[in-house]
């Protein structure tokens, strides 16, 4: 009985240390995220064969915005397109094919568009 409060005491201990051990939290307002306006992104355009309802597109949507680096993914069966907005830093085409194609599309071109464009199919 003696060594059981003695171990929750302990326990209370390290649990209180670890939540008021004397540093300031940072509050939402001091942490500053990066402007939009300086990470440029690019757009593509996939062809993609093999699409055939909207489990496809929720596949390939999913596939791709798992990447880092991938702004916005949209991808319509019925046109057998998916368009893309990422980060070139962070993430390139070849990665996005080869989660297209590990899903079990093909994937007959890549095009880069105008982010002008991409807006409009989003």
């Amino acid at each position: 009985m003696i060594l059981k409060r003695k171990y929750f005491i302990v326990v209370c201990f390290f649990l209180a240390y670890g939540c008021f051990n004397g540093t300031p939290k940072k509050s939402s307002a001091e942490i500053k995220p990066q402007p939009e306006a300086q990470v440029k992104s690019v757009a593509v355009e996939f062809s993609i064969q093999g699409m055939s309802c909207t489990g496809c597109e929720q596949t390939i949507q999913s596939g791709i915005s798992g990447i880092k680096g991938v702004k916005q993914v949209k991808a319509n069966y019925k046109t057998g397109r998916a368009y893309v907005e990422f980060v070139p830093d962070l993430a390139d085409t070849s990665r996005m094919k080869e989660v297209i194609t590990s899903s079990g599309y093909v994937v007959a071109r890549i095009k880069s568009i105008p982010m002008d464009s991409l807006r409009s199919k989003l």
